[in-house]
């Protein structure tokens, strides 16, 4: 893995680990700027969120934990996520470079 930036710590909630690039949704209206494969990371989701949210490539919220909605998408689409890191919106920034590791819970930033 490449040199670590910065590492956020979070609650595991779906395993396994993706590098990929972050983009943030704050409202609705980020809607079209997903990717495929991008790093989503959100405050919370609703059932309304479920479309952008299945082109991601790992998931990462601010609040929540096994049971809420963003977590469940995770889950159900097989790829890593991590929930419950304060502020975490943010902190990360639309085209940083990470990598998501579900299973420890830690987002290292690789840059931009």
């Amino acid at each position: 893995m490449p040199e670590t930036i910065k590492k956020f710590s979070g609650l595991p909630v779906s395993s396994g680990s993706y590098e990929g690039t972050v983009k943030v949704l704050l409202s609705i209206e980020d809607f079209d700027k997903v990717q495929e494969g991008d790093v989503i990371v959100v405050h919370s989701s609703s059932p309304a969120w479920t479309v952008p949210l299945l082109r991601a490539g790992a998931l990462i919220t601010e609040v929540g934990g096994i049971l809420c909605h963003t977590v469940i998408i995770a889950r159900e689409i097989g790829v890593p996520a991590i929930a419950n890191i304060e502020n975490i919106t943010n902190l990360l920034h639309d085209g940083d470079r990470v990598v998501v590791d579900g299973n420890m819970g830690e987002i290292h930033v690789l840059g931009r």
